[in-house]
């Protein structure tokens, strides 16, 4: 699922640059567990705008084969039952 894989990557980079920033701002004042905690916080709200897209394309391709596997299992059903 290369679909997974990116949004994937992009939610790890987006962390990634939230911790960075944070640390650059806070690192004397925090240690990196709450920094670490914060930059989940603020991934989170982030890519619910930032990688709509990218969420968008992977849960179509979820869906797609949702319906594909769903489709098989009524052929197969439905080969079972004219036996």
């Amino acid at each position: 699922m290369k679909e997974f894989a990116i949004y994937t990557g992009l939610r790890l980079a987006l962390f990634l640059v939230s911790f960075g920033i944070l640390w650059v701002a806070f690192h004397y004042w925090l240690s990196a567990w709450p920094l670490a905690l914060l930059a989940l916080f603020i991934t989170a709200i982030l890519s619910l705008f930032v990688l709509r897209s990218a969420r968008d394309r992977l849960a179509a391709k979820i869906d797609e084969r949702a319906g594909r596997i769903a489709s098989r299992m009524e052929a197969a059903r439905s080969a079972e039952d004219e036996d």
